[in-house]
């Protein structure tokens, strides 16, 4: 009996040790359970090739980027799939830099395509107005830099998924998904 009480009370004392919410990789208490956006389409298929680096789109240095964008898909996953509100994107220059809005897509732009279970948009943002919003030219760019864009969700109850609550995307790869709130766009020659 005393060896009962012994493992109970060590039970107690792990579980009230391991509480520190810093070291929890996925930062559950940033999360709205089951919300988050989902990499699809050819954004995703980069992110399987070596030569993209992990970035899902790639900017050449000699284009004109006011021919250029970068596009991608997200897929909205959540347990309630009308909850989203909006999708706020920001641009950064340097992963740690301050955030840049560019632009907003409102939970009316995402539909359920045929067969799928949850709602998708297609996002398009000029090269252009990244380069404007940051305050820089393709002159201030060189091969193998990387523009980071983060992607916020907005719920309807106000509730915001903040793109840094996803402190390790690795973590959540799949063959399912992959979060589209942290993405990378590789400048290349």
């Amino acid at each position: 009996m005393k060896n009962i009480a012994f493992v109970i009370l060590g039970l107690f004392c792990f579980a009230a040790a391991c509480t520190d919410p810093e070291l929890d990789p996925f930062q559950l208490d940033k999360l709205t359970k089951g919300s988050i956006l989902a990499l699809r389409g050819t954004a995703y298929e980069n992110l399987q090739e070596i030569d993209f680096r992990g970035a899902v789109d790639k900017l050449s240095l000699t284009a004109d980027p006011a021919a250029e964008k970068f596009e991608f898909d997200g897929a909205f996953l959540s347990d309630d799939i009308n909850s989203l509100s909006q999708v706020d994107v920001y641009a950064r220059r340097t992963e740690t830099g301050p955030r840049v809005r560019l632009l907003t897509v409102p939970a009316s732009a995402f539909s359920t395509p045929s067969g799928e279970k949850y709602p998708q948009a297609s996002f398009s943002i000029p090269v252009n107005e990244i380069l404007t919003a940051l305050s820089i030219t393709m002159a201030d760019l060189a091969v193998n830099d990387y523009l980071f864009i983060e992607s916020d969700l907005t719920l309807n109850d106000g509730t915001v998924v903040p793109a840094e609550a996803i402190a390790n995307s690795s973590l959540f790869e799949s063959d399912l998904f992959y979060p589209a709130h942290k993405l990378r766009l590789l400048i290349v020659d």
